[in-house]
């Protein structure tokens, strides 16, 4: 017996959307429709569409500078135990991930600046998440949540 070529590919998803505010949203649901068709439960799912609407934003407010014009893309690969998706936009703003991060105590005293507590919460959230390399000049940030087995 023969294995089909389309039975052994990926399952994937691929979105694109305005770089604007509200477009997260549409993203975040279909990722999660994505997630949940490959077997993920309802709370990975959450802290999933939780990751991907911040992520989405600042691919947004970040790397596209907040113009319309551009675009956020959203590419989602399955596999047996995992789920990938990475978040890519023009990187007009490039993150170069040079500044040292402070500790949420120190934001929230007020002695450190708040911006970074969406890449710190998304880290909790999702069992990895980073920068990874863009040869298309723009940010990417990859995001895997891996299934648990009930």
């Amino acid at each position: 017996m023969t294995t089909s070529p389309i039975a052994s590919v990926a399952p994937f998803i691929e979105l694109s959307f305005p770089s604007e505010l509200g477009y997260e949203k549409v993203a975040r649901d279909a990722v999660a429709a994505f997630a949940r068709r490959l077997g993920c439960d309802r709370e990975r799912v959450e802290d999933l569409k939780t990751a991907l609407g911040e992520a989405c934003i600042n691919a947004i407010e970040h790397g596209n500078a907040r113009r319309p014009g551009l675009r956020v893309d959203i590419h989602c690969t399955g596999a047996a135990d995992r789920l990938t998706v990475e978040v890519c936009d023009s990187g007009l703003n490039r993150y170069t991930g040079d500044l040292p991060a402070a500790g949420i105590d120190l934001k929230l005293r007020g002695l450190a600046p708040r911006r970074g507590m969406g890449l710190m919460m998304i880290s909790q959230l999702v069992d990895e998440a980073g920068f990874t390399e863009s040869h298309e000049g723009g940010n990417r940030f990859r995001l895997v949540l891996y299934f648990r087995k009930a």
